[in-house]
């Protein structure tokens, strides 16, 4: 009621304002205020009184109302002109023509407008930041469908050879990735990436052309971690200590000590050095094959999407499977660094949904 009410006022405000300027008055003939004209009608009007009094003879009279009409005269020219009485509208369409102003306004305001609505405080007003749900299926089936449409998107394939990582289809990851090596620049991730869904698709084995993109991939960027990670890795396994030990400080050397990947390092190298010297490794007992290899393939995958995502960062997803993976190895503590990072590269508890319900049954804080 009260929003009717000063809609109504503002809008007579508004009417009783156009009607006044329709109307025309206001402006007079020389184009001054009305004090001027009237001025100049006390001044004739003296004139012709002195002169029915005697106190002003007929010539000097005509004198006076000669220099009062030049007088005139000039006020009109420094107005532009001759004096145009204004053009006064006919009442009846006046009123007519506001009405429909005003009336048209209300009935607009009325069909596409919401007076009813209550009002909102500001707080209320924010936009909500949950991502809405996405069927990955179908999405895979749309990029799918575009690839087989035009094959050499380049950026179809790099979209979908995640994709096909995360949702375990390995063999469609490798196609995926070939592609992209085919089409794009030849990139340490690019050639790391390939050599990942290899070795997943070849249930963690890493000879021949894994090991061939890594070394490659090293080759060409000194500094990258994921590619030298898992030459470290299979340095060890393969039990070729001395590299295995050159190679993890090497990458250790890369790090700021801080990196959820250095624990793993050390450990690389003091089982390198207790192979060196034929004795168990310090922390854990010596495993025979080839539990020990498939083992170590594991954490060296592990290894490799946690570095990446610090370095790189990455998707909620791919932090949901490094958390998970980390549980599944049983260590607590890198699952729980793990998470640490996820909620701080995803503050938004609507996007951890899968995450934080995970980490809640295994007892993460």
């Amino acid at each position: 009621m009260i929003f009717w009410i000063l809609a109504t006022t503002v809008m007579l405000i508004a009417l009783f304002t156009l009607y006044y300027a329709g109307r025309g008055d206001g402006v007079n003939a020389l184009g001054n205020s009305d004090a001027t004209r009237e001025h100049f009608k006390a001044q004739l009007a003296e004139i012709e009184s002195d002169t029915a009094n005697g106190r002003m003879t007929e010539s000097e009279a005509a004198a006076a109302k000669g220099e009062l009409a030049r007088e005139v005269l000039r006020l009109q020219a420094e107005a532009g002109g001759k004096p145009v009485r204004p053009l006064k509208q006919p009442k009846s369409l006046l009123v007519l023509v506001l009405l429909v102003v005003g009336g048209g306004t209300f009935a607009v305001y009325t069909t596409i407008g919401a007076p009813g609505l209550p009002a909102q405080p500001l707080e209320a007003r924010a936009i909500p930041t949950a991502a809405p749900s996405v069927d990955v299926p179908q999405a895979i089936a749309a990029v799918e469908a575009q690839l087989a449409a035009n094959p050499d998107d380049a950026r179809g394939w790099s979209v979908l050879g995640p994709i096909y990582m995360q949702s375990e289809r390995y063999a469609d990851a490798v196609t995926a990735f070939r592609r992209v090596l085919e089409l794009l620049p030849v990139t340490a991730d690019a050639e790391t990436d390939l050599a990942e869904a290899l070795m997943m698709a070849n249930n963690g084995a890493a000879t021949g052309e894994p090991m061939q993109l890594l070394q490659s991939a090293a080759a060409r960027d000194p500094q990258h971690i994921r590619s030298r990670f898992y030459l470290a890795g299979e340095a060890t396994r393969a039990g070729d200590y001395e590299d295995a030990i050159a190679q993890w400080q090497a990458l250790l050397a890369l790090g700021t000590g801080s990196e959820p990947w250095v624990e793993t390092a050390r450990r690389g190298i003091a089982v390198a050095e207790a192979g060196l010297t034929g004795e168990a490794p310090p922390e854990a007992p010596v495993v025979t094959a080839p539990d020990t290899d498939q083992q170590q393939m594991i954490e060296g995958m592990v290894e490799g999407l946690s570095a990446r995502l610090e370095a790189e960062g990455g998707s909620i997803e791919e932090w949901t499977r490094l958390v998970r993976s980390r549980l599944v190895l049983g260590d607590i503590p890198a699952a729980q660094a793990a998470y640490d990072a996820a909620r701080l590269a995803y503050p938004d508890a609507a996007l951890r949904t899968e995450l934080d319900a995970m980490a809640q049954n295994a007892g993460l804080e």
